[in-house]
């Protein structure tokens, strides 16, 4: 539990950096584009892309633990973009933006400190898995449905385009590239491996650093949305996956970690797709940093319920 708090401390001070620096103006406004271009074409695909290549693809593969993770994963997208676009009676683009905040968890950043702890490097499997099917699935859904929506109504909507756009994406290719690296057992040369963990170990830093930029540029407050998002994240999403390592008979620390990794605020990838592609950002900002902040008590609890 220390290790949450000082990753949550570690967290806090990182954003407060990039808060500060955009709220003196040390960075103006306009740059902001240029953090999450970088994050979300170089140094967040090149982590995933080296994560997945390094991983035993026997591991990866594992059919209980990727079983699991897939029905979690993508069952909170799709039920929270049911209840946002047909019960709030929200955009396509909204409800899809809301979707992703509440079924990716923050299993890269805080996720890493908090299980290396607990499990070991085993634990570093799960974590990967789960960053794959969010990068191989919902972020090419939501990346078309935010398409589609902000084209609007328009007949002309070229679904051969969108997709082919989407498997152009860095986040959705490198990482299905490193699986089939992976897969074929292929390793990487030095030269290769070595740049791309480089610029891979930037994503945690800098992706903070921007996260408090954003917030600089935003007023945090708790909305009716805003709370929904928390509630769904930090609490719905765990316990769902409760039931469903019950469905694919995983006990013991595996079925924990996974209900642990469930249980973590948003992930910031997700609040910077929100401001890149100017889909409500306010909400979904304030969802991030407000059930991070509440996580320290939500994550704490299932820590405690679970033993570990």
């Amino acid at each position: 539990m220390n290790t949450f708090v000082i990753a949550l401390l570690s967290v806090a001070i990182v954003v407060f950096v990039g808060w500060l620096a955009g709220k003196l103006n040390i960075i103006p406004a306009h740059v902001d584009n240029a953090f999450s271009i970088f994050i979300l074409k170089f140094s967040l695909p090149l982590l995933l892309f080296y994560s997945s290549v390094t991983t035993p693809v026997t591991q990866m593969l594992d059919p209980k633990i990727n079983g699991a993770f897939a029905v979690s994963l993508i069952g909170m997208f799709i039920l929270m973009f049911v209840t946002h676009k047909l019960i709030y009676k929200r955009s396509l683009q909204a409800s899809a933006e809301s979707a992703f905040v509440c079924a990716y968890p923050n299993s890269a950043f805080l996720g890493i400190p908090l299980m290396l702890s607990i499990v070991g490097n085993s634990a570093m499997v799960p974590i990967v898995i789960s960053n794959i099917i969010v990068g191989v699935f919902i972020i090419p859904a939501t990346l078309i449905m935010i398409e589609i929506g902000v084209m609007g109504n328009d007949k002309q909507v070229n679904i051969r385009h969108i997709l082919l756009r989407v498997l152009k994406t860095p986040l959705i290719i490198l990482p299905l590239c490193g699986i089939v690296l992976a897969a074929l057992g292929v390793k990487l040369p030095e030269v290769i491996a070595h740049p791309c963990q480089m610029l891979g170990s930037t994503t945690p830093g800098i992706s903070l650093f921007t996260l408090g930029l954003i917030m600089s540029r935003f007023k945090i407050r708790f909305s009716k949305l805003a709370t929904m998002n928390i509630f769904s994240k930090n609490l719905l999403h765990p316990f769902l996956m409760v039931g469903i390592v019950q469905l694919f008979g995983l006990t013991g620390i595996v079925a924990k970690e996974l209900i642990v990794l469930c249980a973590l605020p948003t992930a910031i990838t997700a609040t910077i797709f929100s401001v890149t592609f100017e889909v409500e950002p306010e909400i979904n900002v304030s969802s991030t940093i407000l059930g991070t902040i509440l996580s320290m008590v939500t994550v704490f609890g299932f820590l405690w319920w679970l033993k570990l």
